[in-house]
């Protein structure tokens, strides 16, 4: 009779567990979604938002309801290559939710609300921004320096844009040369996204030494300008070979020595392989194209004050290079050649003015601008904070190094 006592309550305490596990799991079983389906792709050239989610079984029906939703935000016409997508749906083909991933910041989407229905939205992928600050040697090359200290092609563009006024870097730099720069790098989740804005940047050369501090108003104007306050930008570039144009051209790889020679009273000689771009100086008018005698092909713009700049020996013209066109400073005029009299790949470039050849590198060109003298304070101030930032780089010995505290 014992033993059928404890049998019997050894029964009900399992019977017991049973029940408690049954509702328990009952519970979570009820709490537990449909079950769905995540896909995962990426947009072609030609393809839609509505050929997209099609091909994964979305119902036209449901299909339109997203557009609505979602076209206030985009244009859901236009998808671009590239771009990708992540569709969530039930086994049965029901829309759960959806993004989709334009471009590496954004994120469109719709998601189903407490309520149950499908609600839009729009995410922008924070990122986070530091200030950093690099010092570097000239070796062989701007290039080169940059490249071996691990910064981006891009970096040393706009270092070399932002002197292209003072400093023709194809040439002039030689080794033992330093530049210096604070510049901002935005982090996405950790990890190097991008480089921002260059704040102050220096270059101390054997042929001269520069310094541009980015300054901008209270009107939004932005620009750089020396410690004087006075623009960087001139009415002529320092060189008719222009070095992001130079760099893009031969895809960042190894740059073949450019070679300068000076022709006393005449002009300059640039050494430089075949289909380098070559560019206007400066804004101004096509006055000449075409073949001329010892100088090949030839092309000649007519500037303000006076000045005329000209291009010999060229390969061929830039686009759209014909007689009585504008030109910006800095649009590509032509590519070096070997046309007419020459013994190899090279541009004959002059500046002539009121009829005289002059010496082009010693011609003193004022500044397009400078500082408004109602924004004199603003700028001493931004002057003082930037050259302190460039100051402190060379108590650090590696680069580059962050110098002040991350901004999100």
């Amino acid at each position: 009779m014992k033993r059928a006592y404890i049998f019997l309550v050894f029964f009900l305490l399992i019977g017991s567990v049973v029940l408690i596990s049954f509702f328990q799991n009952k519970d979570v079983a009820d709490s537990f979604s449909p079950e769905v389906v995540v896909s995962t792709g990426t947009f072609a050239r030609g393809d839609s938002l509505y050929s997209c989610l099609s091909s994964h079984g979305i119902s036209p029906k449901e299909i339109l309801v997203l557009q609505k939703l979602l076209n206030p935000l985009f244009d859901t016409r236009r998808c671009y290559p590239g771009d990708s997508y992540k569709i969530i749906a039930s086994t049965s083909g029901v829309l759960e939710g959806f993004n989709y991933y334009s471009g590496p910041l954004d994120i469109y989407g719709v998601k189903k609300s407490p309520s149950g229905e499908l609600i839009a939205f729009h995410q922008k992928i924070p990122l986070e921004k530091r200030i950093l600050g690099l010092v570097g040697r000239i070796e062989t090359s701007l290039y080169e320096s940059m490249v071996q200290l691990g910064q981006s092609p891009e970096l040393t563009m706009r270092f070399a844009d932002i002197f292209a006024w003072q400093v023709d870097f194809l040439t002039e730099p030689r080794p033992g040369d330093t530049f210096k720069l604070v510049w901002e790098k935005s982090y996405k989740k950790g990890e190097e996204f991008s480089d921002g804005r260059i704040l102050v940047a220096q270059y101390l050369g054997k042929e001269g030494s520069h310094t541009a501090i980015l300054f901008e108003g209270p009107e939004g104007h932005k620009d750089y300008y020396t410690i004087k306050g006075e623009s960087l930008r001139k009415k002529f570039l320092r060189s008719p070979l222009n070095y992001r144009r130079i760099s893009s051209y031969f895809s960042y790889k190894r740059f073949h020595p450019i070679l300068k020679y000076y022709r006393p009273h005449l002009g300059i000689d640039y050494a430089a392989p075949l289909g380098t771009p070559v560019v206007s100086i400066g804004d101004g008018v096509v006055t000449y194209v075409g073949w001329k005698n010892d100088y090949g092909r030839f092309v000649k713009v007519r500037h303000q004050n006076g000045y005329y700049s000209t291009y010999g020996h060229l390969s061929r013209y830039g686009r759209g290079i014909k007689r009585g066109v504008k030109v910006k400073q800095g649009q590509v005029v032509g590519y070096v050649g070997t046309s007419g009299l020459s013994t190899g790949p090279h541009l004959d470039f002059r500046v002539v003015r009121n009829g005289k050849f002059v010496n082009f590198l010693k011609i003193q060109i004022p500044a397009a601008g400078s500082v408004k003298d109602k924004y004199r304070k603003e700028f001493e101030i931004t002057k003082r904070e930037r050259l302190s930032q460039v100051g402190i780089l060379s108590s650090y010995r590696s680069f580059p190094h962050q110098i002040v505290a991350a901004e999100r």
